[in-house]
Order: structure tokens, then C-alpha cells, then sequence
């Protein structure tokens, strides 16, 4: 529609009632503007109503009016109604046992279950929370004592006569992928976030510098690991 020809009218916002007394604003535009016959002597200077003074004024006492009593109430109404807490999301976090420990880590860090294969060591590791290399598909990987580094256990990996783990996960954060053996996977759980409690201080003060809280899961206790806390433990133990 041409914007010479469309009817200019100021109104207040939708739902806003205005004062009673508030003084009537004389709409000119609408008659003998741009928006009427045109009839306007000033309309040889300003060329349309939005650049005239009188247009201007008019707005701005519109938006200087005070809303009524009415609208007054009922926005009071509004915010003093009782706020309705949103429920928190579900968390979904990889569960896994070390040794005794049931432990868990933001699912997404999780980049793939494995069968467990044999870790090559390393030269001067061999108490180092860093156990080795290790054949994941065709690719080495680092592979780490998170039993270690929470001071679980003393030694996670017996080499070629022992008995080593049943799985390894492969975890990846910024790029930094790692590998590291468990004794047993209980898949992938969603928790809601208030479920979350804190580490009683019964808990070793390792295992509680890395964790966010405990979880209750088929009646056992989960330590919900900090992931960004961990793998800068771990990437330090790498250098």
C-alpha cells in the first residue's frame, strides 16, 4: 500500500488502556494531512506529516499519558502472581564402574565403548596416571588411569600375565581424545539436574576435588565427575 495514501494513526500499545483524563489528541494528519485531503498549507514545507512539528508533539504526548487505573491493576496482578519454576533438564551422563567406584561423565565427552586391548607402556610411566598406547581401531590412543589420578587404586593395568579391564572408553574434549579401561559400563542414564547432591566428606579428598556431586543410581551412589577439572588433570599428566 502506498505510504502516501495509508492512514497514519497513533495509538497506544496493544493492551494498554489509557487515563481518562488524559487530554485528546487531535489527530490532523488523518484529515487534512497525508493521510486526508491533503488540505494542509504546511505540507508545501514539511512534504508529509511525519516531519512536521505538530506530528511530533502529538507523539509524544501519547507517550506521556499515564496508563488508567484498570490497566494499572491488572499488570499489578500480573507480576504479583506466584512464579512457576521451569523443570531443569535432564542431564545424560555415561555411567561406569573403576574397581568398587561407580563414576560418571557428561555423555557427550563419550566418543565410543570398546573391547578392551592391550596397553603398550611407556618408558619411566610406570607409576604415571598415563598407562600407555593402545590399538582402538586402528588408531593409538593415550590411554589413562582416571582410577589413578582419583587415587582409587594403585595399579589398573598388570601387563601381559594380569588381568586388565573389560572395556575402555574413549572420551574427547577440545580435541583432546583419550582412552581409559573400566571395569564395567552401565550405559548411558539421564538424571535431572536436582538430583545432584554434594560429595559427603567421607569421600577421598582426590576423588572429591574432580567431582560436581553424587547421584543415586539402582540404589548405588555415582560420583558425577567435573569433565573440564578432569582433562586438564589428565593433559597436565601428559606433559
Amino acid at each position: 500500500m502506498n505510504s502516501e495514501t495509508s492512514s497514519i494513526h497513533l495509538e497506544p500499545a496493544r493492551g494498554t488502556a489509557l487515563s481518562d483524563d488524559a487530554p485528546d489528541i487531535q489527530d490532523c494528519w488523518n484529515k487534512i494531512g497525508t493521510a486526508g485531503d491533503g488540505s494542509c498549507t504546511e505540507l508545501e514545507t514539511v512534504v508529509h506529516c511525519r516531519n512536521c512539528a505538530v506530528f511530533s508533539e502529538a507523539s509524544n504526548r501519547l507517550l506521556e499519558r499515564l496508563p488508567s487505573a484498570e490497566y494499572q491493576r491488572e499488570l499489578t496482578e500480573h507480576f504479583a502472581e506466584p512464579k512457576v519454576e521451569k523443570p531443569l533438564g535432564k542431564l545424560p551422563l555415561i555411567v561406569f564402574r573403576i574397581g568398587a567406584e561407580w563414576l560418571a561423565l557428561p555423555a557427550p565427552v563419550l566418543q565410543q565403548v570398546s573391547e578392551f586391548r592391550f596397553i603398550h607402556s611407556l618408558p619411566h610411566r610406570r607409576q604415571s596416571v598415563v598407562l600407555g598406547l593402545a590399538n582402538v581401531r586402528g588408531e593409538l590412543l593415550v590411554c589413562v588411569s582416571i582410577g589413578r589420578l582419583l587415587g582409587l587404586e594403585q595399579d589398573v593395568h598388570k601387563g601381559k600375565t594380569g588381568t586388565a579391564r573389560s572395556r575402555l572408553l574413549v572420551i574427547n574434549r577440545d580435541g583432546s581424545r583419550l582412552a581409559f579401561p573400566v571395569d564395567e559400563v552401565g550405559g548411558i542414564e539421564r538424571f535431572q539436574q536436582d538430583e545432584l547432591r554434594q560429595v559427603p566428606a567421607t569421600v577421598a579428598k582426590s576423588a572429591a576435588t574432580f567431582a560436581r556431586g553424587v547421584l543415586s543410581w539402582r540404589g548405588k551412589s555415582v560420583g558425577c565427575l567435573d569433565e573440564e577439572l578432569l582433562f586438564t588433570a589428565l593433559n597436565r599428566n601428559l606433559e
